[in-house]
């Protein structure tokens, strides 16, 4: 399998996103995601990424209920910076004592002394990325965390945390229809050996095949309030990806293969993290690092599915301007 080297330790060039085992998407019981868990570090996984936010808590104890036994066989990574408030509601805060106190609550439900990968979730607009970052780096002194990792930045808000200290990852939605990575951040990361972590390198399961008609969805499934998946989009969408799912095909690789085998072909430093709660669907993802695209096969697809041919944002305009990465577009 290819590797990828972060801060010192190699992973696959494909890991494992836990979030959907926990929220978001259609429900998924305990005893399923325990089964997935240690089913993808079966087949080969050994980079298991989850975040304080994600389900509350809930992903990082599932993930020291499922795995726990199995810490030596996997790199793990986990954020701070988006989680609830005192009111048990989503906040993004970037305050030292609160990143501090999140690493900490994160070290106990997941079990562990030491988180191998930590990010901070969202920059806060409110405080400055040199305070937040002066937190994650007190962290890694006392042995907390190891690499340093952001998520979601703009070019310029990555290079003031250069200034300040080493960047093993940016964690960006990076896919064949979301690639706001290409406008800057991916050169800074070529050039400071920074690995590139794409979530959702798989369009939130589109470009998975499976899904066909939004009514088949839990009214309270995360995708419902995507403009891309809304009606009218969706439609229009969904036709583009059957036009890659056709030419993936004839390639004789399913459409998600195709999708991240298009990933990897960007980038040496590029880490996808496609999720799912099913194994026949994790095996196949990770078979994509047996894919090898032709240059004209890599124009080819990427030219079938792109941000120029995809009806609707990624996320609604109220999320958009939480996005430090997006902060150019949505200024007012």
């Amino acid at each position: 399998m290819r590797k990828l080297t972060i801060a010192g330790y190699e992973v696959n060039r494909i890991g494992y996103g836990c979030m959907g085992l926990s929220q978001a998407y259609e429900p998924c019981d305990e005893t399923q995601g325990i089964d997935t868990l240690n089913a993808v570090l079966d087949m080969g996984y050994n980079h298991l990424d989850t975040a304080a936010l994600y389900g509350f808590g809930a992903n990082e104890n599932l993930l020291r209920k499922a795995v726990g036994h199995r810490r030596n066989e996997y790199h793990l990574a986990s954020k701070c910076g988006l989680f609830k408030n005192a009111e048990g509601k989503r906040e993004i805060n970037g305050r030292p004592e609160v990143l501090k106190q999140t690493c900490d609550d994160s070290l106990s439900r997941l079990g562990v002394e030491h988180i191998d990968l930590y990010y901070l979730h969202r920059k806060d607009p409110n405080v400055p990325i040199e305070e937040s970052l002066g937190a994650l780096i007190e962290l890694k002194d006392a042995g907390k965390i190891g690499a340093i990792g952001l998520s979601e930045v703009a070019p310029d808000t990555l290079q003031r945390a250069l200034d300040m200290t080493p960047i093993a990852a940016l964690q960006s939605e990076y896919s064949l229809w979301s690639r706001l990575p290409e406008e800057g951040v991916m050169d800074l990361c070529r050039q400071h050996n920074i690995a590139l972590v794409a979530y959702s390198p798989v369009a939130r399961g589109l470009l998975g095949g499976a899904l066909r008609d939004m009514d088949s969805l839990a009214s309270n499934d995360l995708r419902h309030t995507m403009p891309r998946f809304q009606a009218g989009n969706f439609e229009a969408n969904l036709e583009r990806v059957d036009a890659l799912g056709r030419y993936a095909a004839s390639l004789g690789m399913s459409l998600a293969q195709a999708s991240l085998a298009w990933l990897l072909a960007q980038a040496p430093f590029i880490l996808p993290i496609p999720g799912t709660r099913f194994e026949a669907r994790a095996l196949e993802n990770l078979q994509a690092l047996d894919v090898e695209l032709t240059p004209e096969q890599v124009e080819k697809i990427g030219e079938l599915v792109s941000p120029n041919n995809i009806a609707g944002e990624r996320y609604n305009p109220a999320i958009m301007r939480e996005v430090d990465a997006e902060k150019w577009r949505w200024t007012t």
